[in-house]
């Protein structure tokens, strides 16, 4: 079994709601977010979640039906270094790809 190559099949992830603050056509907007890398670019005091939030994002802005579409593992995924093949383990599955 091959770890899965989408950030919304990771348990590492989390899902939060991302609405625009001027525009109220995008009140469902939502972001996906590695709870494994910081945000390097923290800004508290910005009106936009990804940029506020402790985790880096892999998405934001997102129409719902667009979530799984915009969650591709990014190249910085800290769990799939490089020239390393992903495993189960990895994500904390077992051999599998359940949760234990």
């Amino acid at each position: 079994m091959s770890v899965p190559e989408n950030c919304l099949d990771c348990r590492l992830h989390s899902v939060a709601n991302d609405r625009d603050p001027n525009d109220s056509f995008c009140d469902d907007d939502q972001a996906v977010f590695c709870t494994m890398t910081p945000n390097q670019k923290r800004d508290v005091a910005s009106k936009w979640l990804s940029d506020r939030s402790v985790f880096r994002a892999v998405a934001m802005s997102c129409r719902p039906y667009n979530l799984r579409k915009e969650s591709a593992r990014p190249d910085w995924c800290p769990i799939a270094p490089q020239g390393r093949p992903m495993h189960p383990e990895d994500i904390g599955l077992t051999a599998e790809g359940k949760l234990p």
